[in-house]
């Protein structure tokens, strides 16, 4: 990775300063500058310990791999991760951390750092936890990192950081690098009584089958998606879902749950991006637009909700006139959004069509300065889903996506999904088994193991028990736990079908070594087998049977087909639950 003529005069700049900010737009590799900045310190035994600060659990994850992968000795620590590992994180020579956890835990079991990186450091203001960590840690070398730095807040940052200076988006240097539009993700996380609520829910949907299944999944969606306001509104509609809730109504009620629990990070990403020339905010809900309005009634927004509910001549006069516009669907098409330079989506969807809509308010040509669309997602729920899957989905339809590949990667970490695989790391597993060690419900592990089967995070062998799920990058897990599933004998004899994306290829007969050598072949000549099919035949009290094994997976490697195979030819074993035909 060779570093770029401005990034190379960043690093220099810095290091001679020794306290400082550097400001540029997304894209232009400001992660690479605090890596060779570390990497110096390092090498000359300037420091002994650095710490990075990250705003969110992904960034953290993505810092850390990057540092790593440029050989600096960098460990994540986050509120996700177990407490050994956490351990381990904080000895290490570079931690990457959330601010919050180095308040919380940090400060009693860390060395203090004689170099900080604050990423993002914006959001260095107020009671934040950046402020915090910043007042503890007055480091001799202290580096921050930011694509806008808040006029309000310059002289502030500069008091706990350093000298700020900004690189230019329309530099000739940086500008073939920087993408039409960036996208920003914002945590909103539930309070304890909206966790509790939003479990009952779940508890409630796991019991409940057919049409009152999908009521109550409509609800979980209104809650972590819209808020506790939406959810409440449909209630006192009665009918099957107001019947359904009536277990949960006195929390749902209760003081502690808040209306609208992303509204402080809409709050707090209007000031973060103060220098916004227009932002829309794009709700699904009529009654969470009108709240978010009268919220921010000091800033004189402009609703548009729809003929029905306003006056569409009026609402567009006020939105040419006004900074902040707060739109129902109604403004995702058929009327003409003025132009804005900041898009806050508050309610996602999965529809790579609305989509490409809403950021259509957005992607109109102009030589106003970069674009940003920001995605609010409550973590650990099903809001956090559906942003990975119409990320997903949309860049499937050709959307260019402005949030990076590694970002949407960890996106649905912050899921239940991260949550299985952290599970099955620990030991490969059955559903029923990912269930009591979850504690999510059944079904929601059900689909989250085919959401993490179907791109290639986890993979499976059979057993008496049924199939048992674990981490693809962590085969030896399986030879761990189930060796006796995976020790093949010549005895057996099996017809293997392998794939390759949903086309047959010509079967092979026989023993172990003839199909494993055949079938090394065709993954030599292929690169991958999309999907193996095998028929074996088993002999039991004197009768013969063949039982039926499909491996629903890519199998890229060597040591993947060597699983499948010596599992296939240990099907003697597993035959209890395996399907007979």
């Amino acid at each position: 990775m060779k570093p770029r003529d401005y990034q190379l005069e960043a690093v220099e700049w810095a290091l001679r300063k020794r306290q400082s900010i550097i400001c540029m737009p997304t894209g232009t590799g400001k992660t690479l500058i605090a890596a060779l900045w570390i990497k110096h310190l390092l090498k000359d035994g300037k420091v002994k310990k650095v710490l990075v600060l990250e705003p969110t659990r992904f960034l953290v994850e993505q810092t850390s791999r990057f540092l790593k992968r440029l050989g600096i000795p960098a460990e994540p620590v986050h509120g996700s991760m177990s407490r050994g590992a956490r351990r381990r994180g904080w000895s290490s020579l570079v931690v990457v951390a959330t601010p919050e956890i180095v308040e919380s835990e940090g400060f009693n079991v860390m060395d203090e750092p004689g170099a900080i990186v604050v990423d993002e450091c914006h959001h260095t203001t107020g009671q934040d936890s950046y402020v915090t960590v910043a007042r503890r840690y007055r480091a001799e070398w202290r580096l921050g990192l930011t694509a806008y730095l808040p006029p309000s807040r310059r002289r502030m940052l500069e008091d706990y950081i350093g000298e700020a200076r900004c690189w230019s988006w329309t530099d000739p240097r940086l500008a073939k690098y920087i993408p039409e539009w960036v996208g920003e993700v914002y945590e909103a996380p539930l309070n304890k009584a909206e966790e509790r609520l939003y479990t009952r829910l779940e508890e409630l949907w796991d019991r409940l089958h057919g049409v009152e299944r999908v009521v109550i999944g409509n609800a979980l969606r209104w809650l972590v998606r819209d808020g506790a306001i939406a959810l409440r509104e449909s209630y006192e509609k009665g009918g099957l879902l107001s019947r359904l809730l009536e277990p949960v109504r006195e929390l749902l009620y209760s003081r502690e749950v808040r209306p609208a629990h992303k509204l402080p990070t809409l709050v707090r990403i209007l000031r973060d991006h103060e220098g916004y020339e227009k932002a829309i905010v794009f709700v699904d809900r009529v009654i969470v637009a009108e709240l978010v309005s009268k919220s921010l009634r000091s800033l004189e927004p402009a609703l548009i909700l729809g003929r029905r509910r306003i006056n569409p001549r009026i609402s567009l006069e006020k939105a040419k006139r006004t900074r902040l516009i707060i739109s129902t669907s109604a403004g995702e098409e058929g009327i003409d959004l003025p132009e804005a330079d900041l898009l806050i989506i508050w309610s996602h969807t999965a529809s790579p069509l609305r989509f490409i809509q809403r950021l259509g308010r957005i992607l109109r040509p102009s030589q106003a300065k970069q674009k940003t669309a920001v995605f609010i997602a409550t973590p650990d729920t099903v809001d956090m889903d559906s942003l990975v899957d119409g990320l997903l989905e949309a860049e499937k339809a050709g959307v260019k996506l402005g949030v990076s590949p590694d970002i949407v990667q960890w996106l649905w970490g912050l899921s239940r999904r991260r949550r299985i695989l952290e599970a099955l790391e620990e030991a490969p597993m059955t559903i029923d088994m990912i269930q009591q060690a979850t504690g999510i419900p059944a079904k929601r592990v059900e689909a989250s193991v085919n959401w993490l089967l179907r791109h290639g995070y986890i993979i499976y062998i059979y057993t008496p028990y049924g199939k048992v799920y674990g981490p693809r990058y962590m085969p030896e897990l399986f030879y761990e736990r189930y060796r006796e599933y995976l020790t093949p004998i010549d005895t057996l004899e099996a017809t293997i079908t392998p794939h390759i994306q949903g086309a047959k290829l010509r079967h092979v007969k026989g023993y172990y070594t003839r199909t494993r050598k055949h079938l090394q072949r065709l993954l030599d000549k292929y690169k991958m087998l999309t999907k193996i099919t095998a028929h074996v035949r088993i002999r039991v009290n004197a009768v013969e049977k063949m039982i039926q094994l499909t491996y629903n997976y890519t199998i890229d490697n060597t040591t993947l087909l060597n699983m499948v195979l010596n599992n296939i030819y240990s099907s003697h074993k597993t035959m209890k639950l395996t399907s007979l035909i």
